[in-house]
């Protein structure tokens, strides 16, 4: 029986070779790589590489080779560039250039490399002309650099009015959230306004631009007509900010809005530069105080027209701890909470509310004894300004001691401790190196405590913080 055996293996094996095969019917399209790559000498350390546009690729992969160093990746401003300007050249150093299509899904094209380009240093004297071996002209590929530069300059006129007096902070933001984004020239032109408060908002609440994934959507939501003061409160209060930087960012807020995310009992007004010397961004002070006044900068408009800025503004522990107490004083029960008050300023005692840290505030602002930062951005008009809150979240408070008050007048013995709470927006103030406060406040330094202390004939004790 073997022979049988035999001759049925040997009549059936090219059937089964054959049932083995992958159907090329079925088989995966190609991985086309890129058709051509020209290197070209274009100034005295630049050499300009280019190469046609492959069908289905979703950007390309650049390699360098200047020996005696190996290869090495280059990167493009945007992925799906056909040209990239090598500009760290050196005259008499020979230049290859590789450029690999990627179809993503790990899906890379075998490479297609350039000629080698001797880099001319006479490459001025001798009129420009091409080093490289290769001379056949090549068809000018444009950047994305150089589109989006085309958008920005094609919508800025019809937005100049709102848009010029921050354009000195804005351009730039703007025009990298265009490079990174995926719109095409078209789409950066038509919705160039909503492009530019996205930027503003990014820029302003978050220190970055929008990633593509945030632009598109924002825009799309800007330009059906989402207001920009929602826009603005969204980001103010994202994770991301209070992550970042500890307090969300004052924001627009209506009185019910506010009470509900603030849990109050009892309504109060909208609450700026919260935890700054006077009330609101307004200093409150006599003129002869220097270090406390408010000074507002970095104007800019929104496209309603609102005017913005942000504002330089003195902070003291004494008003920290002010206007946190204010907050959960009762209404109108507070010493000088809605305002200074003469006759009650002579009256206060320990016993008042408030009156413990409006003393304080006030010693420590004839004292010298607080920092400078900056708050906002706000509107520039108070009445716009009067719905702005900042974060009012209550935190429990840093460790700080006050005296007790007779009258206008007070003993220097810092022996009463805060027994309030604070708010996440006056918690984020720190003090910075150099910063004089009271002794018994060092909680309030940037690095938690002083490097020296004095102790002032008739004043309370200070520390300078490190």
């Amino acid at each position: 029986m073997r022979p049988v055996h035999a001759l049925l293996v040997v009549l059936m094996a090219p059937e089964v070779a054959n049932a083995q095969r992958p159907d090329p019917r079925v088989a995966r399209e190609p991985i086309v790589p890129v058709e051509a790559v020209v290197a070209r000498q274009t100034g005295p350390t630049e050499i300009t590489v280019s190469w046609p546009k492959t069908d289905g690729a979703v950007g390309y992969f650049i390699g360098r080779l200047a020996p005696p160093n190996g290869w090495g990746r280059l990167y493009p401003a945007h992925p799906l560039d056909t040209a990239y300007v090598d500009r760290k050249v050196e005259p008499g150093r020979r230049y290859t250039y590789q450029v690999r299509a990627d179809y993503g899904a790990s899906r890379v094209s075998r490479m297609t490399i350039s000629d080698t380009v001797i880099v001319d240093e006479n490459f001025l004297a001798a009129g420009g002309g091409v080093a490289a071996a290769d001379s056949a002209p090549v068809a000018p590929v444009e950047s994305r650099a150089e589109i989006v530069e085309r958008a920005y300059r094609a919508g800025r006129p019809a937005n100049l009015r709102w848009w010029q007096e921050g354009e000195r902070l804005h351009q730039q933001p703007w025009i990298r959230a265009a490079t990174a984004s995926d719109f095409t020239e078209e789409e950066l032109v038509s919705r160039w306004k909503e492009v530019a408060v996205a930027a503003i908002l990014y820029h302003h609440l978050l220190d970055r631009e929008p990633a593509t994934a945030e632009l598109r959507p924002l825009v799309t939501a800007l330009a059906g007509g989402k207001p920009w003061r929602d826009a603005w409160r969204e980001l103010a209060q994202s994770p991301e900010r209070e992550q970042r930087f500890g307090a969300w960012a004052g924001a627009p807020m209506t009185l019910d809005q506010a009470r509900r995310t603030f849990n109050w009992a009892y309504p109060h007004t909208g609450e700026q530069c919260f935890g700054g010397v006077g009330p609101g961004c307004t200093g409150g002070v006599p003129e002869m105080y220097g270090w406390v006044q408010p000074r507002w900068r970095d104007y800019f408009s929104m496209p309603d027209g609102t005017r913005m800025a942000s504002v330089e503004l003195g902070v003291a522990v004494g008003s920290i701890l002010h206007d946190n107490a204010c907050m959960d004083a009762p209404q109108g029960q507070g010493i000088a909470c809605q305002g200074w008050e003469a006759i009650t300023d002579l009256t206060k005692h320990a016993g008042v509310p408030a009156a413990m840290e409006w003393h304080k505030a006030a010693w420590n602002v004839m004292d010298g004894r607080g920092w400078r930062t900056v708050f906002g951005p706000y509107p520039v008009d108070l009445t716009q300004r009067r719905s702005w809150y900042d974060d009012l979240r209550p935190v429990p408070a840093r460790r700080a001691m006050m005296a007790k008050p007779l009258g206008p007048l007070s003993l220097p013995f810092l022996d009463q401790p805060y027994r309030g709470r604070e708010r996440r927006a006056s918690h984020a103030l720190e003090a910075p190196a150099g910063s004089k406060l009271d002794n018994t406040d060092g909680a309030f330094c940037k690095r938690k405590s002083f490097k020296n202390e004095e102790s002032p004939i008739g004043k309370a004790p200070l520390g300078i913080c490190w």
